[in-house]
């Protein structure tokens, strides 16, 4: 840990917490401005940003996007006291909901940079579900190219992007009534991989998702874990 000197006032505490339940459907703004709340309620030795309107410092790692749940969520904040890491996730799920509970706490010099992959499980209950669908869906998933078409600004051109390469790992199986794929996507800031563009490939090669329906055909994400570039833990 980083000793506390004029030229180094704080030190970093790295928070990994759940997001699930009811809670997949605020906004990465939304969670920015909840976290904000609660770190102030937890009462802990926070560092501020200077100038005006003085904010304790949170840096989050791959934002999750609405409708995605998540046990492996990662957040730094920094602070001015050698506090117990145990102390401040008390702390801090004594003014959360069981929905959101921090999993870890630790000090860290490492940075959220270095998070490369990560893995995903993906739940699709959709009409013709069977093993050789989760055949299908896995072969066009490790095909040579995975095109998707990208959302586009009104009377623009929607363009198109190859995922193919920033798919790591996937797998697909029919499992109780439903096809389950577990993969492992870009995290990487400059090439970050929503999983909902699995689905989006999916939807136009397999025909999945089709019934309107949604009490027919739905699906759910949970990210479950998160990688370093070489495959190990990142931590």
């Amino acid at each position: 840990m980083v000793q506390l000197t004029p030229q180094h006032p704080y030190v970093t505490l790295r928070l990994k917490f759940k997001k699930v339940g009811s809670l997949q459907y605020i906004s990465h703004l939304d969670l920015v401005r909840t976290m904000s709340k609660i770190i102030t309620r937890a009462k802990l030795p926070l560092w501020y940003t200077e100038g005006f309107n003085p904010k304790p410092k949170m840096i989050f790692a791959a934002p999750l996007s609405i409708g995605t749940e998540s046990v492996c969520e990662f957040m730094d904040i920094r602070l001015i006291d050698d506090i117990s890491p145990d102390e401040v996730k008390n702390r801090l799920n004594a003014n959360m909901t069981d929905e959101m509970q921090v999993i870890e706490a630790y000090y860290t010099e490492a940075k959220l940079t270095d998070l490369k992959w990560l893995a995903y499980s993906i739940d699709i209950k959709t009409d013709g579900a069977s093993t050789e669908l989760a055949e299908l869906c896995e072969r066009v998933l490790l095909g040579e190219k995975v095109i998707v078409t990208k959302k586009a600004k009104p009377r623009e051109e929607a363009p198109t992007v190859d995922i193919r390469p920033l798919i790591k790992e996937i797998t697909a199986e029919y499992r109780d009534g439903r096809v389950h794929i577990d993969a492992v996507l870009s995290a990487d800031a400059s090439s970050f991989l929503n999983p909902e563009y699995v689905i989006k490939a999916l939807r136009a090669e397999c025909g999945i998702l089709s019934n309107p329906d949604l009490t027919k055909e739905y699906y759910s994400i949970m990210r479950t874990a998160a990688y370093k570039a070489d495959m190990s833990e990142f931590l």
